[in-house]
């Protein structure tokens, strides 16, 4: 009998380490889940920071490409201005030397 008793004594604490067990396995389970889901939600926000930083590069592509265009337009601009400004002094020296012709044809008329 003594050995009988031992025996369910020990099959008993078996059960109840296997309970135990079995709830630590769901436990682990359960965390495992858990990190799996927070992983897969780490993995999407990771792909909408890569989506987003292309995006930014796109972007600032674009606003160097415009800056580029910028600077030629106004490097135009300026050539522009500078060979209006030189057919602007062209135009006076050709003014006044259509004033000084007039002047001398007004006296050279008077005389």
């Amino acid at each position: 009998v003594n050995g009988t008793n031992r025996l369910v004594y020990g099959t008993n604490r078996l059960v109840t380490g296997t309970n135990r067990l079995i709830t630590g396995t769901n436990r682990l389970v359960n965390g495992t889940n858990r990190l799996v889901n927070g992983t897969n939600r780490l993995v999407y926000g990771t792909n909408r920071l890569v989506t987003g930083t292309n995006r930014l590069i796109t972007g600032t592509n674009r606003l160097v490409n415009g800056t580029n265009r910028l600077v030629s337009g106004t490097n135009r601009l300026v050539y522009g201005t500078n060979r209006l400004v030189t057919g602007t002094n062209r135009l006076v020296t050709g003014t006044n030397r259509l004033v000084t012709g007039t002047n001398r044809l007004v006296t050279g008329t008077n005389s």
